[in-house]
């Protein structure tokens, strides 16, 4: 059973992929009723959403919107209809539906804006929404290109709203512990960081699966295009446009975007000095434009190197990210760390090994050491602390009810737009230093990419 079933996801995978090929024109979706969703009997101030975007990462965003008290769901759009009739099945009330984004902007009844269109939008729905009044939450990466990092911040100070970018590792669980630990100087020194996150499988690779359904009646494809390249329909773009460089950064701003965004945060830091990076297309080449693995290293001026791995080839599990000090190493998943005391201990039997005994003898008198050569008075080995987040809130949610929060107080956001383009930055130089072959330089002084 389990071998039938595994060829019918691959018959399936290929005929959705044949249907994409196939089809050639553009459609629009319909609009539906509005929806208020408030939770019954809290004194809150409701603070009003529209969606845009609402496929695999809008979807999950609206549904953890819906859970947070106070937060109401009022609309959604998508240039597919299928994601907007999901939408109303899955929000109760269901939202008003529409296939064109300005009418979320334009509604008076909606106080914020969620953003999760693919990336190539960003900029521009942001702007707009931002011009109209609305608060925004922007989905990781912030930015399509590191150029657009400084118009994010113009036009958010200008407009004077809370926007957040949306890299949830911000709001994981164990964040705040791990930085505190950090920062205490338990690790002492660290040098090295190293992060990965890798997958195995076709939908890992973003091969995701297309609705049977999916034509040029349901799919706006120019719409969806909007300033990127004109193309022929083409359903693959749509529904995996994470392969193509039109609309993505690939690996490095989607997931390395995450190990970045934590490490900024444990390690208190933003900008980096350079990246050399190096990928290529090893194993899922099917109509791909952007890397199935990658490998870079960053240099901060803090102090430290980041090493970033991701491949889909291959998905054993291991810390997200590791952090090396001269006195301990630290494991970090998000929701729990693990610290590991391993501070300096020399033992000089092996460079000793060659001396005469007498010699030995005296050295070891001398540096006063122990009958295996290590010193006396060294630290002991202690226990390794393990720390688990009490708190077992999907960090999505954590991370949109922050934003919320922020609306409704007038307070700081946990990841406004400077720290959203500080962490897109490094991923793009990833992407810059791996086209070009050579390492590229971050000038703090102009604001540039350079190299």
């Amino acid at each position: 059973m389990a071998a039938d079933a595994s060829m019918n996801r691959r018959e399936f995978l290929q005929k959705s992929t044949l249907l994409a090929a196939a089809a050639t024109a553009v459609g629009a979706p319909a609009k539906a009723g509005a929806q208020i969703n408030n939770a019954a009997g809290l004194s809150l101030k409701p603070v009003r959403l529209g969606f845009i975007g609402v496929g695999i990462r809008g979807t999950l965003l609206m549904e953890a919107a819906s859970g947070i008290a106070g937060a109401q769901v009022v609309a959604a759009a998508d240039c597919y209809k299928g994601h907007l009739d999901r939408a109303k099945e899955l929000i109760s009330p269901a939202p008003a539906v529409t296939g064109d984004y300005a009418e979320i902007i334009s509604r008076p009844d909606i106080d914020a804006v969620v953003i999760a269109a693919p990336d190539h939008w960003h900029l521009k729905m942001t702007q707009e929404a931002l011009a109209a009044g609305k608060h925004v939450y922007v989905e990781k990466p912030m930015t399509h290109a590191w150029e657009e990092g400084e118009a994010f911040i113009a036009a958010a100070e200008k407009s004077g709203k809370v926007v957040q970018a949306g890299s949830q590792y911000m709001s994981m669980g164990g964040a705040k512990k791990a930085a505190e630990f950090i920062r205490s100087g338990r690790l002492g020194q660290i040098t090295l960081v190293e992060g990965k996150i890798h997958r195995n499988s076709a939908t890992g690779a973003w091969y995701y699966p297309i609705p049977p359904d999916a034509s040029p009646s349901t799919v706006d494809f120019k719409r969806f295009l909007g300033s990127a390249t004109p193309r022929d329909f083409d359903l693959r773009r749509f529904f995996q446009w994470r392969l193509y460089w039109d609309y993505s950064g690939g690996l490095p701003t989607d997931l390395f975007v995450h190990l970045i965004t934590a490490t900024h945060q444990l390690m208190g830091v933003q900008e980096p000095d350079s990246v050399f990076a190096f990928g290529d297309i090893y194993r899922w080449k099917n109509y791909r434009e952007v890397p199935d693995q990658m490998t870079a290293l960053v240099k901060y001026p803090d102090g430290f190197v980041l090493r970033l791995t991701s491949t889909s080839s291959n998905g054993h599990p291991g810390p997200l990210l590791t952090f090396y000090g001269n006195a301990g190493t630290l494991e970090y998943n998000g929701d729990s760390f693990k610290y590991f005391n391993e501070p300096e201990s020399d033992s000089f039997g092996y460079s000793t090994h060659s001396w005469p005994k007498a010699t030995t003898a005296t050295f070891k008198e001398l540096m006063n050491l122990n009958e295996k050569l290590t010193p006396l008075d060294g630290a002991e080995a202690a226990a390794p602390v393990e720390y688990s987040s009490p708190n077992d809130e999907d960090s999505t949610r954590a991370h949109m009810r922050n934003w919320i929060d922020a609306i409704r107080t007038g307070g700081k956001n946990i990841e406004d737009v400077r720290f959203g383009h500080h962490a897109a930055l490094v991923g793009h130089m990833c992407n810059l230093s791996c086209k070009s072959g050579k390492p590229v330089k971050w000038n703090r002084t102009t604001r540039k990419v350079e190299g």
